[in-house]
């Protein structure tokens, strides 16, 4: 007697197979009825497939009647019944199609979706490589299943269900071996899915690992050749390459095991039908055209039969890529608030009692600042003493773990984050450009943006007078990530494209680290005398930034040690300035 518990887990095994046709489904809507019909098709061109090899039989026991008229009659009502299949096969196929690419299409619209709002944290846990395998391998690997499945799995299942009543019609005997080969199959299937299910996981980390060192080693293509370590980095990837390669040809061999199995164990069927069917028809020549039938149906069966058990091949592969897909889209994402959006925002910036933490570490606690409209602070500090981890949390690209940042007076958990990052424009450490224009990448395709607004925003960063020596000007293309202009071009590019949104305060998280001393004077000069009205907060190691602030802050021991009201003769850096740890800034 079976075990409930076994016959449980049989149970799950069985639903666990069509698990990525669930999955898939809920990209559907509206599209059912694609499905619907695929399945009502598959009914009439499995039932029509399988009559033709009964057409067949029955042609050739009209032989012994030696009527040719007959024989005719059979023949061309053969060549009808294989022009009706193969119409209806055309709908299936072209709708299996369909139906897996609007999965594909919805899937990866939908990664892409969760990918724009994850938390920013999310992408310091993941890499680049493993997320465009995500994002393609595996939502192929699903895409795949879902169109086998509809493709050839509705039509296996009816063609099984009519074989066996065709079969039992011609004679029980057909029908019983047939019966019996089925299910020897489908095990066979089951055993092999197993032992490939290992190496289908290790294929998926080796992908996502050659993706990630071919585009490390494409974007830091000159630091490579700058090293002179491009053979270490080759021998790097030839690792990794191999290794893909071992687990593939581990899986060519287990499934060209499976693909002579298959053959040998339909091979064994259609002989013991042979000899069943020879002895028959000697005693009994009538039964010559069931023969005939017999095998033609179990040759039509062979490929049909064999899909069940690569059908399971086929589940683990997606069941692998949809469990990977899901730790992009069960994470969690960052919390938006829908509602109107105020159009103006005065630029006060006030901190309280801010603490920001990294696992159990905490960054900096207790952090209290007020910074009116128009202010300049830089803020300075020892290297991982949180100044970017500070500043990120003002456009929300971090959350704070207890406390209330707000500006103009209001909660910035409170504004949507469209709203908030017009609000707030931060230029970070690390700058992207896109692989379009100069003017591309200002203006961020905003058509609103008129092109005077463009060329000051340059002329502030101080790009303008480069730009205007370029042939093409603002339309000249930049290559990958900004590849044709050097690092401080791409800085005062990027300074460029927050200064155009005008926003209410203006960050910039060592934005002018990669220019000269007297551009960046230059341009935090430019800075102060043409953004009156915008508060200003600068990172910054250099000591000649702070000549330009109103106030310093520094960072230090995980909490706001001193911050400084800068006198007009700035005497050094311990004159001019009142104390404040971690208490309220304005109170000096």
């Amino acid at each position: 007697m079976n075990n409930p518990i076994n016959l449980r887990r049989r149970i799950h095994n069985i639903i666990a197979v069509l698990y990525p046709l669930y999955f898939g489904s809920k990209y559907l809507k509206g599209k059912r009825w694609v499905l619907y019909s695929v399945i009502s098709i598959s009914i009439i061109t499995s039932a029509t497939r399988l009559l033709i090899p009964v057409l067949i039989g029955d042609a050739v026991s009209s032989i012994q009647s030696l009527n040719f008229a007959t024989l005719e009659y059979f023949a061309i009502l053969i060549l009808i019944v294989s022009a009706v299949s193969g119409f209806f096969q055309f709908f299936v196929n072209y709708g299996s199609q369909y139906i897996s690419q609007l999965y594909a299409y919805g899937m990866r619209k939908n990664i892409f979706d969760h990918l724009m709002k994850k938390k920013f944290l999310f992408f310091e846990t993941q890499t680049s490589g493993d997320l465009l395998s995500r994002s393609t391998m595996d939502v192929d690997a699903t895409r795949n299943f879902i169109m086998n499945t509809t493709n050839q799995l509705l039509p296996t299942l009816f063609m099984i269900l009519f074989s066996v009543v065709f079969l039992f019609i011609l004679d029980p005997i057909y029908s019983l071996i047939f019966i019996v080969t089925v299910p020897a199959l489908i095990l066979t299937g089951v055993v092999f899915q197993r032992k490939q299910r290992l190496h289908w996981r290790k294929i998926r980390t080796y992908y996502g690992d050659m993706n990630e060192e071919l585009q490390e080693n494409i974007v830091g293509n000159r630091v490579v050749r700058g090293f002179s370590i491009e053979d270490e980095e080759i021998k790097k990837f030839s690792s990794t390459t191999n290794s893909y390669f071992d687990e593939y040809m581990d899986v060519a061999r287990l499934r060209g095991f499976y693909n002579n199995l298959m053959p040998l164990t339909i091979s064994i069927a259609a002989t013991a039908i042979l000899l069943y069917g020879g002895y028959t028809s000697i005693i009994n020549a009538s039964q010559v055209g069931n023969l005939v039938a017999a095998v033609n149906i179990f040759s039509i069966m062979t490929f049909p039969i064999s899909f069940l058990g690569r059908l399971i091949v086929f589940s683990e592969n997606a069941r692998a890529g949809i469990q990977r897909i899901n730790v992009v889209l069960s994470d969690e994402m960052q919390e938006d608030i829908q509602g109107p959006n105020r159009t103006k925002h005065s630029g006060d910036l006030e901190i309280k009692n801010v603490s920001f933490q990294r696992g159990k570490r905490y960054i900096f606690r207790g952090v209290n600042l007020k910074i009116p409209q128009g202010e300049i602070v830089c803020i300075t500090g020892k290297t991982a003493s949180g100044k970017s981890s500070f500043v990120n949390l003002i456009p929300r690209f971090y959350e704070p773990t207890s406390g209330i940042i707000s500006i103009g007076g209001r909660d910035i958990s409170q504004i949507s984050l469209s709203e908030l990052r017009r609000t707030v424009a931060l230029v970070p450490q690390e700058i992207t450009l896109l692989s379009g224009t100069i003017m591309d990448n200002i203006t961020l395709s905003d058509t609103t943006l008129s092109t005077e607004a463009v060329v000051k925003a340059a002329r502030i960063a101080d790009i303008g007078d480069f730009v205007d020596s370029l042939p093409e000007k603002y339309n000249t293309r930049v290559g990958e990530r900004g590849i044709t202009l050097s690092g401080g071009q791409r800085q005062r590019v990027a300074i460029a494209r927050a200064i155009v949104a005008e926003p209410k305060i203006l960050i910039l998280d060592d934005a002018t680290s990669s220019v000269d001393p007297e551009t960046e004077l230059e341009i935090l000069k430019k800075v102060k005398e043409e953004m009156s009205g915008t508060t200003v907060l600068i990172v910054t190691h250099r000591d000649s930034a702070i000549k330009f602030a109103d106030r310093v802050l520094r960072l230090q021991n995980g909490s706001v040690e001193e911050i400084f009201d800068i006198t007009s003769d700035l005497k050094g850096i311990t004159d001019g300035y009142t104390f404040n740890n971690g208490g309220d800034s304005n109170a000096a």
